[in-house]
């Protein structure tokens, strides 16, 4: 099935010029995403009662417009398809009147919470979500993997808290969109957003933030300072 949510642009969520902020676009999706779980009764509570879990893979952006202060939006998900331990879902942030202003697909791996790996979607899953491929968006948002450019330019480390965590007790997919934001210079606006999330990142983890500019698009490299292991490559652009 389907799943939509209608909401409303609070202040809390937005920036200095009023307009939703990418964090907070970020959190929508994945808000949509656990909602339409709970829908089908295989969400938040049914993984965590059957030892399982789904990690995001990647995620791919094109940002039209930016909903303002105030604006009604619905945001609304469905799975396209599931592969072997892969599920494939695509979001749309549209108006009340249909006027898509984010569209989006993404990538998500459905995890045994006891050994770390990645195991065979269930039928229950798949039920629960159903599956629509006949609504898959265009596929015009980019390669999932990212390229690593050779030269980055090193910011200041920190260690995850338990601000960062979510109820997989790792680092919050939306948190990692504000550790990229920091890494761009003020004021950049971004309409096409690629995002691979390779490792997961937890509590008192040191990340070391690494940004490469290429006309006018960024790379963002969030890795380990000490082992030097990647947890997300974020690809920003106009």
């Amino acid at each position: 099935m389907k799943y939509s949510f209608e909401s409303r642009v609070r202040f809390s969520e937005v920036d200095e010029n009023a307009y939703l902020t990418l964090p907070a676009m970020i959190n929508y999706l994945q808000d949509c995403a656990t909602f339409h779980g709970e829908e089908g009764n295989v969400g938040v509570y049914w993984t965590a009662e059957h030892k399982k879990m789904w990690v995001l893979a990647s995620l791919r952006l094109e940002i039209i417009e930016y909903p303002k202060f105030a604006e009604n939006i619905i945001t609304s998900t469905w799975a396209s398809g599931f592969r072997n331990f892969i599920g494939y879902r695509d979001f749309t942030i549209e108006r009340p009147d249909g006027t898509r202003l984010v569209g989006g697909k993404s990538e998500w791996v459905f995890m045994d919470r006891k050994t770390g790996m990645p195991c065979g979607v269930t039928k229950d899953q798949i039920d629960g979500y159903g599956v629509h491929p006949e609504l898959a968006l265009e596929d015009r948002y980019g390669k999932r993997k990212i390229r690593i450019p050779e030269e980055l330019r090193e910011g200041r480390s920190f260690r995850i808290l338990e601000s960062h965590l979510d109820t997989n007790h790792h680092v919050n997919n939306g948190q990692y969109m504000i550790m990229s934001q920091n890494c761009l210079p003020p004021g950049t606006e971004v309409h096409h957003l690629r995002a691979e999330y390779v490792k997961q990142a937890f509590l008192g983890d040191e990340i070391l933030p690494c940004v490469a500019e290429k006309e006018g698009v960024y790379t963002v490299v969030l890795k380990n300072r000490n082992s030097g292991d990647i947890y997300f490559i974020g690809e920003f652009a106009g």
